[in-house]
């Protein structure tokens, strides 16, 4: 659910602005220009919705995943972002 959900949101993202390019040739394209970083911000945040919705069903465990999927993100983006 937490590596998922960042996944889905750059699949819009791609369909929605960049119909000309494959997922892959997307994401490597990204990845490669660090032009990725803002898309990956912002899907980071979506984790939010689910992280709260576990919270309140008190699914500590897939709270916590999420939590560690979150961080995992972070540390993508910080990377990129220095690189």
């Amino acid at each position: 659910m937490g590596l998922l959900s960042p996944l889905i949101i750059l699949y819009g993202v791609n369909v929605f602005n960049f119909d000309h390019l494959s997922y892959l040739l997307f994401l490597e394209t990204g990845f490669s220009t660090g032009s990725i970083n803002p898309f990956l911000k912002i899907a980071a945040l979506f984790n939010l919705a689910p992280f709260f919705l576990f919270i309140n069903m008190n699914r500590i465990r897939t709270a916590q995943g999420i939590v560690f999927a979150t961080i995992l993100v972070g540390l993508i983006i910080v990377y990129f972002t220095l690189m």
